[in-house]
């Protein structure tokens, strides 16, 4: 099975260098890294130029020019460009434990959504893996898991399951369990089963929600990978619009809780045509 994985990007090349490293030391190295740049500046694609030629795994870049915040737009990108039948998804901020892609790949089934979660890493932890050159070694992995705040991991696990059997009652809410958008992984003929991401969802919210609601309605079945795929969230500051309050005011909000939303959108990976 060829292994895609898929991450977008914006002003982060430091970032993705560690995922870029973290993905090497895998004990299953994907077959390819697809970054869909939405609209960095100049410096940080100078960066990228320089980094993927020595990843050693193949890796690319697909770019849009910048206009607001659109991540279903970028991730469709990169889908287009993958080559593999399997894609796992992680934002730039993640850096996969050596034993990330391995269980992704144990797990893996058509018609599954795993759905993974991440321990979260302080300033200073991340900047200590960031000096570690010319790569974290296994060690540096390591011991930034055990610095990690794991508090949610187990909590968030627990809350997966109860949605699970709520799902099999059809007690859930449509898209729950819910994926959380830096890390999941599926099979590229159920990303295409349902368009793909919705590019109508564009400025902060709903995106991720929306796919797995149309997922589910398509038959695909959820599944934790959440305390198997060990995952870090690297640290940074928030570039989420902290003027918004969590949910009401966010722009996709009417258009995410619109009534009869089909599995397969419109506006996603193949356009109706005109």
């Amino acid at each position: 099975m060829k292994i895609s994985v898929i991450t977008t990007l914006y002003n982060r090349p430091e970032h993705l260098r560690l995922l870029a490293a973290a993905l090497a030391a895998q004990t299953r190295i994907p077959d390819e890294l697809v970054v869909a740049d939405d609209g960095s500046d100049e410096a940080t694609a100078e960066a990228v130029a320089r980094l993927l030629p020595s990843c050693g795994f193949p890796a690319k870049v697909v770019r849009q020019e910048k206009d607001g915040y659109r991540l279903s737009a970028a991730r469709n990108l990169a889908v287009r460009a993958a080559t593999g039948e399997y894609l796992l998804f992680l934002d730039c901020d993640m850096a996969p434990l050596p034993d990330s892609v391995a269980v992704h790949e144990r797990w893996a089934a058509p018609g599954r959504l795993l759905c993974g979660n991440r321990a979260l890493l302080d300033e200073a932890a991340t900047r200590a893996l960031f000096a570690a050159r010319p790569a974290p070694a296994e060690a540096d992995w390591e011991q930034a898991w055990e610095q990690a705040d794991r508090g949610e991991l187990e909590a968030a696990a627990r809350l997966f399951r109860r949605h699970v059997r709520l799902r099999r009652w059809h007690l859930a809410r449509p898209h729950k369990p819910k994926l959380l958008g830096c890390h999941f992984s599926l099979f590229r003929d159920d990303v295409e089963r349902v368009n793909g991401f919705d590019e109508n969802y564009v400025g902060w919210g709903y995106e991720d929600d929306d796919f797995a609601r149309r997922l589910y309605k398509a038959g695909v079945e959820p599944r934790s990978v959440i305390e198997d795929a060990r995952m870090l969230h690297l640290w940074h500051a928030s570039m989420a619009p902290q003027a918004l309050k969590r949910r009401r005011d966010r722009p996709n909000r009417a258009y995410f809780r619109r009534w009869g939303a089909p599995a397969r959108c419109i506006n996603g990976l193949r356009k109706p045509e005109a």
